[in-house]
């Protein structure tokens, strides 16, 4: 995992890391499965293992407010969605 850049109190209990990249700065959100999901989708092999990952930029933390992103451009919202569990 790469080197913590941000310590909300609000993202110590989920799978929420931010990343840097240059100055633009991105909120990750991790998806896990459950034994529920491991019941419904025989390609998941583990509970725990992420099934969707979606990496969003971000210029502040959504969750208290502090000011992440170091530039001063305008942040474009963009975002990644990455699905690791091949259903829905």
């Amino acid at each position: 995992m790469p080197a913590l850049i941000h310590n909300c109190s609000s993202c110590s209990l989920a799978e929420i890391w931010f990343e840097e990249d240059g100055s633009d700065v991105y909120l990750n959100l991790n998806r896990v499965a459950t034994e529920e999901d491991l019941e419904s989708n025989h390609c998941l092999e583990y509970e725990g293992q992420a099934i969707e990952t979606v990496q969003i930029q971000v210029a502040f933390c959504p969750y208290c407010g502090q000011k992440l992103a170091s530039g001063k451009k305008v942040v474009v919202p963009q975002f990644q969605h990455y699905n690791f569990g091949g259903g829905k």
